[in-house]
């Protein structure tokens, strides 16, 4: 038997897709509109419908309607579109609760157990929820001891009403016709057949009659029949979150350098398989700055994101006036709270984004196979401007790779290479080159700089040299390491 003790709410909008095409264009409202498909048969069939077209069933052949409604209005069945309205309406109902189960298009459970206290009544509750969804989908509200029945008591209800049964299932579910038992529509037709018309004429059959004629799939339906089967709802299950973090070459409190990571970071999460056609609710950044300190901030979006550009977007956007408490040395994101396999996306600049999106892929897969040709870190990368005045060469700009899956993600440049000098006095007098010889130098200009207050103290002296074939160069002497290097100033 069910569990009586149970309550589970079903939140319900039929006629979705009709109820979606009129809101885009109210002039359909006195029509008969019929919507299908060719995503199952070659033959277009039936997806949805008005609710005033009666004698007609999802899955029928198109032509099989048209017979019947020559005057109808038909479009194909835009599911791309529904499916996107619908994942605000996942969304508006996992803001009042995550106990929540997506199953069809326009239907949701929900775990009512503990949520009534929280909103002051099983009334409030309710009300709540339902004043969540646009009004143009008219949704119901049904609540019982399983899904089926939960499913049944919204259907009975009034658009905008709501339904609770919980004593005498089986006698509320009996006068409903078979037709909307979630069975296979092969055996409804055949539970017409034999005369069972209503959830009643199923309840009242022997266990073994049902089994003989039907199969698993009528014993399923007469548990349901009966009220007598047990559920559960489903997304209680942890959710895999995706943390992903880089290093800086050196510290900065550049919000161009926190920008550009985040964006490459996001990049490198969407491309896992874990987030393949999933949309995000939740991404937190964490920043480790110098001296063992951490900043740290947590958003929660009000609609899904299934795209690294618009959440990159909205990273930029929220944090624009984010004054950085000190130096970054580490930069993490973790995504989590994945929305199904449905969201909401920007609809704005839509065009833009996908070319922008298919020119970075286009620059990976590039970068990619150059790589495998001529073995390098990065073939491509962008070039990222920190501080073109700042006294240490290697500290004005980072090299970021297009490709997100690279280990070497975020680079310095310029980088000082060792070289073995000669001096007199801590004056370079000769250099000397990888084939043995020693070649001497005349300097030209000397300059020092001397970084004592940064937590990697820094003193250098830098030397202009000319060679005897009259090449300039720039070396310098570490102060705190005692050894010799060449880089360009």
């Amino acid at each position: 038997m069910s569990n009586k003790n149970s309550k589970i709410g079903c939140l319900l909008i039929t006629h979705f897709g009709v109820k979606s095409e009129i809101n885009k264009n109210p002039e359909l409202s006195d029509n008969e509109v019929i919507l299908y498909s060719r995503e199952s048969s070659k033959l277009p069939v039936v997806e949805d419908f008005s609710k005033t077209i009666k004698n007609i069933s999802k899955g029928i052949p198109l032509s099989s309607a048209l017979s019947r409604y020559p005057d109808s209005v038909r479009f194909e069945f835009d599911r791309k579109n529904y499916e996107q309205i619908f994942a605000s309406v996942i969304s508006n109902i996992a803001r009042i609760t995550p106990k929540i189960e997506r199953s069809n298009l326009g239907i949701i459970y929900i775990n009512m157990h503990g949520l009534s206290e929280m909103y002051g009544g099983e009334a409030k509750l309710v009300t709540h929820i339902l004043d969540s969804i646009p009004y143009f989908l008219e949704p119901r509200f049904g609540i019982s001891v399983n899904k089926f029945s939960a499913y049944t008591a919204a259907f009975s209800s009034t658009p905008g009403g709501s339904t609770k049964i919980l004593k005498n299932i089986d006698s509320f579910l009996a006068t409903f016709s078979v037709d909307i038992l979630p069975v296979k529509r092969s055996t409804i037709i055949n539970f017409h057949k034999f005369g069972m018309h209503t959830i009643g004429d199923i309840a009242a059959q022997d266990y073994g009659l049902i089994y003989s004629k039907f199969g698993d799939e009528g014993c399923r339906a007469l548990l349901l029949s009966r009220a007598e089967n047990s559920d559960y709802i489903s997304s209680n299950k942890p959710a895999q979150d995706i943390t992903e973090h880089v290093s800086l070459p050196f510290p900065s409190d550049s919000l161009s350098v926190l920008f550009t990571t985040l964006e490459f970071l996001v990049q490198r999460a969407f491309m896992r398989p874990v987030l393949k056609s999933k949309y995000v609710r939740k991404i937190s950044i964490l920043l480790e700055l110098v001296g063992s300190q951490g900043w740290a901030k947590s958003l929660i979006l009000k609609r899904p994101l299934g795209n690294s550009n618009d959440l990159c977007l909205l990273l930029r956007s929220e944090l624009e006036d984010l004054e950085l408490p000190g130096s970054v040395e580490d930069i993490s994101i973790t995504i989590s709270d994945f929305v199904g396999e449905h969201g909401i996306q920007y609809r704005a600049f839509k065009e833009i984004r996908d070319h922008l999106d298919e020119r970075r892929d286009q620059l990976v897969k590039v970068d990619r196979h150059i790589r495998k040709k001529i073995p390098a870190k990065n073939a491509l990368y962008k070039l990222l401007t920190v501080n073109a005045e700042h006294p240490v060469p290697e500290r004005r700009a980072l090299q970021i790779s297009i490709d997100p899956d690279t280990k070497f993600s975020v680079m310095s440049i310029n980088l000082p290479q060792k070289i073995t000098v000669q001096e007199l006095n801590n004056i370079p007098k000769f250099l000397s080159l990888s084939n043995g010889d020693n070649l001497k130098v005349k300097v030209l200009d000397i300059w020092k700089i001397d970084l004592w207050w940064i937590p990697d103290p820094i003193s250098r002296t830098y030397y202009n040299i000319s060679t005897p074939d009259h090449k300039i160069m720039t070396i310098f002497k570490d102060s705190v390491g005692k050894r010799w290097y060449r880089q360009n100033y």
